[in-house]
C-alpha cells in the first residue's frame, strides 16, 4: 500500500486512540514520552543520511557542472514561496479575522517565549563555531547547518576531476545508495511513528481543551493550510515548471513526509522520508534530492512564516480589541518572512520563534500575551512544518525540472 494512504490511515488511528484513551490522566504523558523517543530516533537516522547523501550529491552535481543552477532554483523557490505565503496570510486573516483564544499558558511569565527563542538561537549560533568537525556532526540534533557545510566541503573535494579521486567518489556514491535504502525502509515503516506521534498530538490538544472550547482559530489555521496546499503552492509550482507538470500529483505523492512533519513538528526527523519520496515518487535524481531537500529544510520556511503571521495578527486583535491596520499587517508579514530564513536554528518551534523575534524587531510589547501561543504550539508549529516539508519535496522537483533531469514515475512504482 502507498505511503500517502498508510500515513493518513495512521493519522486517523492516532486520532481515534487519543479520543478513546484521552480521558485517562497519564495518557498524554505516556504518549509524549514514546513520541519524543521515536522522533529522536528519526533524527538519529536523518543525520548520517543527510551527511553522506549531501556530500555525494554535491560531488555528482559538480562533476556535471549543474550545482549552481540547482542551488539557484532552490533558493529562488524558497524566496518566492516565503513571500507569497506570508502575504497570503495577511489576506486570509483580513478576509476572516479571528481573535486568538485565551489558553492555559497565557498567564506564563512574560519572558517565557522570549527566553526560549534566545536559547534556541544562541545554541545554534554556538554550533556554528568551528571547534571539531566530528563533534559538529555527532551533536547535530536540532541544527543541521554545520553538517551541511562540512558535507558540502567534502563533496567539493570528492569531485572526480582526477583518476586518484574517482575511487573515493565511487565509494561515497555507493554509501549514498545505502542511505537511500535505509531511507526507503524508514519511509515505508514510518506509519508506526505517525500513529504514535499523532496520538500524542491529539492527546495534547485534548488535554489543553482550548481547541474544543474555542475552535475558531484552529479552523482559521486549517483554512490557511488548505488554501496554501490547494491553490497557492500549485500555482507557484505551475509557474516554475511552465505549466508543464501537474502540481497536485506532486503534492499528494509528497503527503507522507508532510504528515510526518505535521504530527512531529520536526522537519529534520522527516528528512529521510522527504529524500526517499522525492526520488521514488517525484522522479527526482538522487543527487538533486540529496542537496535540495537539506538546503530547503534550512531556508524554505514559508509555511512557518505563514502560520506565524496569522498567529501574530490574531494575537494583536485579542490584546487590542481591534483588527490590525494594513501597515502593521504588512510590516509583520515582511519581518516574519525575513526571519523565517534563519528560523531553522529553532527546529521544532520555528513558527513560535519567528513570531517572538518579529515582535522584538518591530518593538511591539504584548506584556507576556504572546505566551498564549505556547499552548497552541502543536497546531502552529505542526502546520508550519507540514507546509515547509512539502515545499522542500516539491522544490526538489522544481530543481530537477530546471536542469531537465526529472522523469515521470508511474503510480504503480511509487512508494
Amino acid at each position: 500500500m502507498k505511503t500517502w494512504i498508510t500515513y493518513i490511515a495512521a493519522l486517523l488511528m492516532g486520532l481515534s486512540s487519543a479520543m478513546l484513551f484521552g480521558t485517562f490522566p497519564q495518557t498524554a504523558d505516556i504518549l509524549s514520552a514514546v513520541s519524543t523517543y521515536l522522533i529522536n530516533l528519526s533524527v538519529f537516522i536523518a543525520v548520517p543520511v543527510l551527511f553522506i547523501t549531501f556530500a555525494s550529491g554535491t560531488a555528482s552535481l559538480m562533476k556535471d557542472r549543474r550545482g549552481r543552477k540547482v542551488a539557484l532554483f532552490s533558493i529562488l523557490w524558497a524566496v518566492v514561496t516565503t513571500i507569497f505565503l506570508s502575504l497570503a496570510a495577511v489576506l486570509i486573516y483580513t478576509i476572516r479575522p479571528v481573535s486568538f483564544p485565551v489558553t492555559s499558558t497565557a498567564g506564563s511569565a512574560p519572558g517565557t517565549l522570549i527566553t526560549h527563542a534566545s536559547y534556541m538561537l544562541g545554541s545554534s549560533e554556538s554550533a556554528l563555531y568551528p571547534l571539531n568537525a566530528i563533534w559538529s556532526i555527532a551533536s547535530a540534533t536540532r541544527f543541521i547547518v554545520p553538517v551541511v557545510i562540512i558535507a558540502w566541503i567534502l563533496g567539493l573535494a570528492l569531485k572526480p576531476s582526477a583518476d586518484i579521486i574517482r575511487p573515493a567518489y565511487t565509494v561515497m556514491n555507493s554509501f549514498s545508495e545505502v542511505m537511500y535504502r535505509i531511507s526507503r525502509t524508514f519511509t515505508v515503516l514510518g506509519f508506526f511513528i505517525i500513529y504514535i506521534a499523532s496520538a500524542s498530538f491529539f492527546a495534547e490538544l485534548y488535554e489543553e481543551k482550548t481547541v474544543i472550547a474555542s475552535p475558531a482559530y484552529a479552523i482559521l489555521t486549517a483554512l490557511a493550510v488548505a488554501i496554501a496546499l490547494l491553490f497557492l503552492i500549485p500555482f507557484i509550482y505551475a509557474i516554475f515548471t511552465g505549466f508543464k507538470k501537474n502540481p497536485y500529483k506532486a503534492i499528494y505523492r509528497s503527503l507522507a513526509p508532510a504528515l510526518f512533519s505535521f504530527v512531529t513538528a520536526n522537519t529534520i526527523a522527516a528528512l529521510p522520508a522527504s529524500e526517499s519520496i522525492a526520488r521514488q515518487n517525484l522522479g527526482v535524481q538522487k543527487r538533486i534530492a540529496s542537496t535540495t531537500i537539506p538546503l530547503l529544510s534550512i531556508i524554505g520556511k514559508g509555511g512557518s512564516a505563514m502560520v506565524s503571521v496569522i498567529a501574530l495578527l490574531s494575537l494583536f486583535q485579542a490584546t487590542t480589541g481591534e483588527i490590525p491596520s494594513a501597515t502593521v499587517s504588512a510590516a509583520v508579514a515582511a519581518v516574519a518572512a525575513v526571519i523565517s530564513f534563519v528560523s531553522s536554528a529553532a527546529i521544532g518551534t520555528e513558527a513560535l520563534v519567528i513570531a517572538v523575534v518579529t515582535l522584538q524587531i518591530l518593538g511591539i510589547n504584548l506584556y507576556g500575551a504572546e505566551n498564549a501561543l505556547i499552548a497552541f504550539s502543536p497546531i502552529i508549529c505542526g502546520a508550519g512544518a507540514c507546509i515547509d516539508t512539502l515545499l522542500s519535496c516539491i522544490g526538489s522537483s522544481i530543481a530537477a525540472a530546471a536542469i531537465e533531469t526529472d522523469v515521470e514515475v508511474p503510480y504503480k512504482d511509487i512508494i
